[in-house]
């Protein structure tokens, strides 16, 4: 059995957190046996963050290193069929999506004044079940000074609302356009890069911030569908 320490489910998301999603959906595309942890314990985290797992009795950090590892281990590949260039444009995509989507929902989080009003409301009322009350704010207000910090130092937060809303919709554009009419994105099967862009689309457009990103990939009917899909393929047990 393997411990699953995740974020918990929110807005209708298996996981409030992009990464943990990820996991979490490519756990159940690769039938893994699993139970999930929401206690937030961040203090056995490997590296500071979550997702993580236990494994054989180890603690292992990072849902790409997660990933790599157990088809390594567990001999689980969901991309076996994949042709080598197929690989390479599944990585890159996925790379663009963790190194740069992720940015650009960062800053929709924190950084947009009325949704991190939003967001802060949410992320106390999550923690004040596991965390004394006198600390939600003060961690609350501690993880948004680090994320502003890393938005800045990483290159994100230095420009203007208007070139994130370019630079991002940008990238959903190059996803729909790469999905086009195919039920997944390398064809007929659903693979990594799915479960990547399932939890990254699902966490920008289903909680209740506003922001024209927001707006653009609404419009993109198919990355829409896709997340349905996913959705109704392997999270139909979830409790809205």
């Amino acid at each position: 059995m393997i411990t699953l320490y995740k974020t918990p489910p929110l807005w209708g998301l298996p996981s409030f957190s992009p990464a943990c999603m990820k996991l979490e959906t490519w756990f159940r595309m690769a039938k893994l046996n699993y139970q999930a942890d929401t206690s937030l314990n961040f203090a056995i985290a490997p590296k500071g963050k979550i997702p993580f797992i236990e494994y054989q009795g180890k603690l292992i950090g990072d849902s790409t290193l997660i990933i790599e590892m157990l088809k390594s281990e567990a001999g689980i590949d969901l991309d076996a069929n994949l042709t080598p260039t197929e690989r390479a444009i599944s990585l890159a995509f996925r790379r663009m999506i963790k190194e740069n989507i992720y940015w650009g929902e960062a800053y929709i989080r924190y950084q947009v004044p009325e949704n991190w009003q939003v967001y802060r409301e949410a992320l106390i009322n999550i923690l004040s079940a596991v965390v004394p009350a006198a600390e939600c704010e003060l961690i609350v207000a501690d993880a948004c000074e680090t994320i502003c910090t890393q938005l800045y130092n990483q290159g994100m937060g230095r420009h203007s609302d208007q070139e994130i809303c370019q630079i991002i919709t940008a990238d959903f554009q190059a996803l729909s356009d790469f999905l086009a009419d195919k039920l997944f994105f390398m064809g007929e099967q659903p693979t990594t890069l799915d479960a990547t862009a399932y939890a990254y689309v699902g966490n920008l457009i289903k909680p209740p911030l506003k922001h024209s990103i927001v707006d653009y990939v609404l419009q993109l009917k198919n990355l829409c569908q896709h997340y349905e899909r996913m959705n109704q393929l392997f999270f139909s047990d979830l409790e809205v």
